[in-house]
């Protein structure tokens, strides 16, 4: 007989690690994917950790819809996902700026080959070197500066300015309800009179996420990350509003079909910018002296809001009503849209530097030669020796 308050005890647990796991990862994922990729390449890269996420869940829903009645089957199969995952990590190189930065320069540059698609060549590759020459000038000119602490490395506008867009980026993207809809994306569809099978619908809401989520890998290097954010958010409030005035006036039986278009078109605009761009830009926009501890403060912010936002939707659909909720949503969803125009700033194209150069207040264009050094590393994955 089932011990029903053991397994309580037992989920919650396995909830609180998983949650740790996830909080340990996230950022790693993230600033490996930047500090590995040119800067034509970044965003594509970067938006992998999206796609990944994206992917995953449509397994879970999946699986949730075909094996309906046995958690303990499904969970057992994630488990097994974790441990290919686990395997594969050491075949991948580590990333050479890290390396370079342990004085490791040897392994950085075999690392660095083996990235940008040269294999166990070894002989001397110009580009290869001009990059790793790069990573070492900025090695040194971190060290120039002094191992201060992140407290006071705060202080520095490159650091507590992208730091406070990032955050307030990740705000908006959990106080419009993304998350929300993953979350619970069966008693969504329900509170917002879909009528076919929720679990279907899930289904159906993972599959649009990763189509998005592809087509994102594309429009970040194209458009950038500005216009994708702002036809988002466009995109969130009309179909929160929508989803509002479905649960005030629910659709007559021919027009049925409109609360699960407006639930899987809201999927597909917030997926092309407030669900993956913040996350997208989270490694570009730190120096490399606080990447690691910044990323890391922004992950547990956006993880805290997102608990909050995730908890409270019951109890705000208890004493609100659904449809003032999703109202609530498409508010937050049209300052985002905000937000996004007059403080978020546009990185494609940039490299880091430039970057950090642009949040100190030194703004420059990028000479000719400069330009043919990006142009040149840019290529390297795809030339053949």
């Amino acid at each position: 007989m089932t011990n029903f308050d053991l397994m309580y005890t037992q989920i919650l647990s396995a909830r609180v690690i998983i949650g740790i796991v996830i909080g340990l990862v996230s950022a790693p994922a993230s600033i490996y994917s930047a500090e590995i990729a040119t800067p034509k390449m970044r965003g594509r890269l970067t938006v992998l950790t999206s796609l990944s996420i994206a992917v995953g869940i449509l397994l879970i829903y999946s699986m949730g819809y075909v094996i309906p009645h046995d958690f303990r089957l499904v969970a057992a199969l994630a488990a097994g996902v974790c441990v290919v995952s686990l395997v594969l990590l050491f075949f991948m190189p580590e990333s050479p700026a890290w390396l370079m930065s342990k004085d490791r320069e040897e392994e950085a540059e075999r690392s660095l080959k083996k990235i940008r698609g040269y294999g166990a060549y070894s002989q001397r590759i110009p580009e290869v070197e001009k990059e790793l020459m790069r990573m070492r000038d900025n090695v040194m000119a971190q060290r120039r500066a002094g191992q201060e602490s992140f407290l006071r490395l705060l202080k520095q506008p490159q650091v507590y300015k992208p730091l406070g867009i990032i955050i307030g980026f990740f705000g908006f993207q959990q106080f419009s309800g993304i998350f929300v809809i993953v979350v619970y994306a069966a008693k969504v569809s329900s509170e917002a009179s879909v009528s076919m099978d929720p679990f279907l619908c899930t289904v159906l809401i993972g599959i649009t996420r990763v189509v998005a989520t592809m087509m994102v890998a594309y429009i970040l290097d194209t458009l950038g990350r500005k216009p994708p954010s702002i036809f988002s958010g466009v995109g969130m409030l009309v179909c929160m509003f929508g989803l509002a005035l479905c649960s005030y006036f629910p659709p007559i039986e021919q027009l049925k079909w409109i609360p699960t278009v407006l639930i899987l078109t809201y999927i597909f605009t917030s997926t092309l910018g407030f669900l993956t761009m913040p996350f997208s830009m989270l490694a570009e926009l730190f120096p490399q002296t606080v990447r690691g501890p910044a990323s890391g403060v922004t992950v547990f912010f956006t993880y805290l809001m997102s608990f909050f936002t995730i908890k409270l939707y019951p109890t705000m659909v208890d004493y609100l009503g659904s449809a003032n909720v999703f109202i609530i949503y498409g508010a937050v969803s049209l300052l985002g849209v905000l937000y996004v125009i007059y403080i978020v700033p546009e990185t494609k194209g940039k490299s880091l530097q430039e970057i950090e150069d642009y949040f100190r207040g030194m703004s420059h264009g990028s000479t000719p030669s400069q330009e043919m050094e990006e142009d040149e590393v840019s290529n390297l994955s795809t030339e053949s020796v």
